[in-house]
């Protein structure tokens, strides 16, 4: 019996493939209205994924643990972050494995007998590795440096292309505040913050020099802002509290600073990208409908010409249901074949970009397989009412059917 069965089911499966087989062309095309669908499901959500990772790379890039406080001049007595705030946050709030103070003036430099504005920044050596600040050429300042109030100055690299052509010569110098500075290195961030979280205090002319040596010659009393790394993203909620405890017990107003971090960005970045990823995938998945409408209508054109040979069969005793399995096959036959070409072009075209560009583009296994299961549901319920309406057929009339 089990044998039996087996060879009926191989037998419909047959009948399945050849009445598939003589309609190439139409099955052909069918197939190719569900390949598009599916490749664009596949293409789709692979670019979501391209974009989520570019946009959570550059602001993990800026730092996922990065917390930054500042004063935002709001307020009916506005107040900013001060010298003492840091000591007390220094040795107050647990959770931070650097700080790094910024103090920002500017000044205008003579450029080749024009005068430029240059953004002048005060910085501890910290400011380097919590910044994720990248050395081009020479070095950064350096603890001594700052302790001793050095004159020493790090040129961002438009700087340094506008004053020397290219990277600084040894005894190159700049001056600022009346003072001759020696310049030391050339600076770039390694990720534009400014495309990140909106703002940066680096410009294109930017010229950093010690945090204590621009202290002492411009006479700044407050920072710019105060950046922080805590020592694991599970920590950086419990250095926002203790910023802003410190800042409360020390201030008037803690409304008119702005303690933030980059995680409440990164979870932003995540649902914004997840909402349009599924958009995509709706409106790509609206391909796989036009393509079971399609499977629908070949279906019904097959089960019209073929009436008479449904006629004969049921006659010679085939029961309908064996007629309903026949034409449901051939549906999922048409939207497997579909939904594996559209597999391969949609993985591999991502893919082969990849390779082209050497740029990495991730390829879901979970969107082939959803793009793929997908593609059969579409076949068998599209395929559902052409068999139904094959094997519901009377029998008289089908075999007087011209």
């Amino acid at each position: 019996m089990a044998r039996y069965t087996s060879d009926w089911h191989r037998l419909l499966l047959r009948f399945a493939w050849d009445g598939l087989s003589g309609q190439r062309g139409r099955s052909a095309l069918t197939m190719l209205g569900m390949a598009i669908g599916t490749a664009s499901v596949v293409a789709v959500v692979s670019i979501g994924l391209v974009g989520r990772g570019y946009v959570v790379g550059l602001i993990e890039g800026v730092g996922a643990n990065l917390v930054l406080a500042y004063g935002t001049g709001e307020g009916v007595n506005p107040e900013e972050v001060d010298f003492d705030d840091v000591e007390v946050i220094r040795e107050q709030v647990d959770g931070i494995s650097a700080l790094a103070p910024v103090l920002s003036t500017s000044r205008t430099l003579s450029i080749g007998g024009q005068p430029w504005p240059v953004t002048v920044l005060g910085v501890t050596p910290d400011y380097a590795d919590v910044r994720n600040i990248v050395v081009t050429e020479g070095r950064f300042v350096t603890a001594r440096e700052d302790a001793n109030a050095d004159k020493v100055a790090v040129l961002s690299p438009e700087l340094a292309l506008r004053m020397f052509g290219g990277d600084p010569p040894p005894d190159a110098t700049i001056r600022l505040f009346d003072l001759r500075f020696r310049v030391v290195g050339v600076v770039r961030e390694g990720v534009q913050s400014a495309s990140a979280v909106g703002s940066s205090e680096i410009s294109d002319l930017t010229a950093i020099v010690p945090f204590s040596t621009l202290r002492n010659v411009a006479g700044l009393r407050f920072l710019d802002v105060l950046y922080m790394r805590a020592e694991s993203p599970q920590a950086v909620a419990g250095v926002v509290a203790g910023v802003k405890r410190v800042l409360a017990a020390r201030h008037r107003s803690l409304g008119s600073f702005r303690i933030e971090s980059l995680q409440r960005y990164l979870s932003l970045a995540r649902q914004v990208s997840d909402a349009i990823t599924l958009v995509l995938i709706a409106i790509a998945g609206v391909s796989l409908v036009v393509g079971g409408i399609g499977i629908m209508n070949i279906m019904l054109v097959t089960v019209t010409e073929r009436t008479r040979d449904i006629g004969i069969r049921l006659a010679l005793g085939a029961r309908r249901r064996d007629i309903l399995t026949q034409f449901l096959l051939e549906a999922p036959i048409l939207s497997l074949a579909g939904g594996l070409l559209g597999v391969l072009v949609g993985a591999g075209g991502p893919l082969y970009v990849g390779i082209l560009y050497d740029v990495p583009v991730p390829v879901s296994p979970a969107s082939v397989a959803v793009a793929f299961g997908v593609s059969l549901a579409v076949g068998i319920f599209f395929g559902l009412y052409p068999a139904r309406k094959a094997a519901n057929m009377n029998i008289v009339d089908s075999l007087v059917y011209e």
